[in-house]
């Protein structure tokens, strides 16, 4: 074999070889789309598109509307009672209210009570349960009406020539208005009565007229 074909036999073999491999490095990182997997290619667009953009903002948990059912409330008052004659009543009442239902409630009340006669004056304590129907109930004011019964012993006979324990049932009729963070201020005017419910040997009974003043807080759910 003379040189010029050695050499052009050479540059055949080259070539050919060349061609060989552009051709399967050309077949082994072709792109082909329509071969892609749909899903993965939708997971990076999906990261693509929300890359930079700020989170989405939760929703604020609002607190229940006040009333609401299973929502209890803390609650003082303090208002005098008056008998329209000569006897005059202090009434401080602290307790606590769950509402069963919307608008209605049932609380517990603990209070103390100063009572100024014309013969005696005396002091006491009691223990009573108290029912409240708001049959108004807007955002910011509700009107209710009221009923219960305590207990309350004192430190001398009421009414005089009466008993040193009593029954204090009542009733009244109210509002609440909202004062901001669920605070409410609430007011209220009604019947007070005290006696020992037959007893004793002698029953004489106090009906007063009340009124309270007082504030509310929530004590959530």
């Amino acid at each position: 074999m003379t040189t010029a074909r050695l050499r052009f036999a050479t540059c055949s073999a080259t070539l050919a070889l060349l061609s060989i491999a552009g051709t399967a490095t050309a077949g082994a990182f072709k792109l082909d789309p329509a071969s892609a997997d749909p899903s993965i290619l939708g997971a990076v667009a999906a990261q693509a598109e929300g890359a930079g953009q700020p989170a989405a903002a939760q929703p604020a948990v609002q607190a229940p509307a006040y009333g609401s059912a299973d929502t209890f409330d803390f609650e003082f008052t303090l208002g005098p009672a008056f008998d329209l004659e000569e006897t005059s009543i202090g009434i401080l009442d602290v307790g606590a209210h769950w509402f069963v239902a919307d608008g209605v409630s049932f609380g517990a009340f603990v209070e103390g009570l100063v009572i100024d006669a014309e013969n005696d004056d005396s002091w006491g304590f009691g223990i009573g349960l108290l029912a409240r129907w708001h049959f108004v109930r807007e955002e910011k004011y509700s009107i209710f009406i009221e009923g219960g019964a305590g207990f309350a012993g004192f430190s001398d006979e009421v009414p005089s020539g009466g008993t040193d324990y009593d029954f204090t049932p009542r009733a009244a009729v109210g509002v609440t208005y909202e004062l901001g963070g669920g605070t409410r201020l609430v007011a209220k005017v009604g019947w007070f009565h005290i006696s020992n419910g037959q007893t004793g040997p002698d029953n004489p009974g106090l009906d007063s007229v009340s009124a309270a003043i007082g504030l509310s807080f929530p004590l959530g759910r």
